[in-house]
C-alpha cells in the first residue's frame, strides 16, 4: 500500500476500483489501456485523476525485480494505492466451455470491486463441469463471461461484440485498436448463427466450444489470426 506492507484495517473496504494485469518481460500489453481505465474509475468514484507515473512507480516497487508476475491494482481510496503480486496467471489450455446465467454485472463499465455474484456464478457452473458463466439479460441477451470479454465471428470473418452493457476490457481494446470490430445486440438465440466465439482478456484468447448446448468453436484459422495479432502487440515497460 503506497510502497509499504498494507495494514488490515486498509483490506477491508468493498468499495473502489481495479486493473489485473499480466507482466512478462517486465512489460504488460496494452498498459497504457490499464492505465487509462484507473484514471476514467478514479475519476467516477473518486472526482480526482490518478497519476499513471504514480502507478508504475508503485507497481515496478511491488514487483522488486520480477519480470514475470500477475498484477493487481487496486484503489478504494485515492490516498491510498495497493498493488498485489502473484505468480504469472496461465492463458487458457484449449477451448471453454460456457454456461448461460441470468445476471447482470451492477455498473459494468467500471472494474469495480463488488464481484461477488459473478463470481458465484463462476464457481456454480464449474460444478457442474463448465469452465466459466457467460453473463446474459432475462431475455438472452448476452453480456461478457464472468472475467472476459466475448466475442463472435461472422461469415467474413470478421469481430463482433455483443452491444453494451459490459466491461470495455483491455484485451478487447487491444482487438479494437489493431483491427475493425463491429456490435450488435446478440441473444442467445443467435449464437448458431455466428462461426464460432472466443473470450479475451488480459489472461489471453481462448476458443469457446460451446455455449450451453450450442457448439461455437471457431475454424483454427479465425483463432490463429487473433493469436498473430497478439504476438505482434508490445510489451510496454512498466
Amino acid at each position: 500500500m503506497n510502497g509499504r506492507p498494507a495494514a488490515a484495517e486498509e483490506l477491508f473496504s468493498t468499495y473502489g476500483h481495479f486493473t489485473a494485469m499480466q507482466v512478462r518481460g517486465g512489460g504488460v500489453q496494452g498498459l497504457a489501456n490499464h492505465l487509462d481505465r484507473l484514471d476514467a474509475a478514479n475519476r467516477e468514484l473518486f472526482g480526482e485523476p490518478l497519476d499513471p507515473e504514480r502507478v508504475r512507480s508503485h507497481v515496478r516497487h511491488a514487483l522488486a525485480g520480477d519480470s514475470d508476475a500477475a498484477v493487481r491494482v487496486t484503489v478504494r481510496d485515492p490516498a491510498l494505492l495497493m498493488v498485489s503480486v502473484a505468480p504469472p496467471t496461465p492463458p487458457a489450455t484449449g477451448p471453454v466451455r460456457l454456461r448461460s446465467v441470468p445476471y447482470l454485472r451492477p455498473f459494468p463499465h467500471l472494474k469495480h470491486l463488488g464481484g461477488f455474484a459473478q463470481t458465484e456464478w463462476a464457481r456454480r457452473v464449474r460444478a457442474e463441469g463448465y469452465d466459466d458463466a457467460l453473463l446474459t439479460a432475462a431475455d438472452g441477451t448476452i453480456s461478457e463471461s464472468s472475467v472476459a470479454n466475448i466475442g463472435f465471428f461472422d461469415a467474413d470473418g470478421a469481430v463482433v461484440w455483443p452491444a453494451p452493457p459490459w466491461l470495455h476490457g483491455t484485451a478487447m481494446l487491444l482487438i479494437e485498436q489493431h483491427r475493425p470490430t463491429t456490435r450488435q445486440p446478440i441473444t442467445l438465440a443467435d449464437v448458431a448463427g455466428f462461426h464460432g466465439a472466443f473470450l479475451a482478456n488480459s489472461i489471453g484468447l481462448a476458443a469457446v466450444a460451446s455455449i450451453d448446448d450450442i457448439p461455437c468453436l471457431p475454424e483454427p484459422g479465425l483463432m490463429a489470426d487473433l493469436d498473430r495479432l497478439f504476438a505482434t502487440v508490445p510489451w510496454d515497460p512498466v
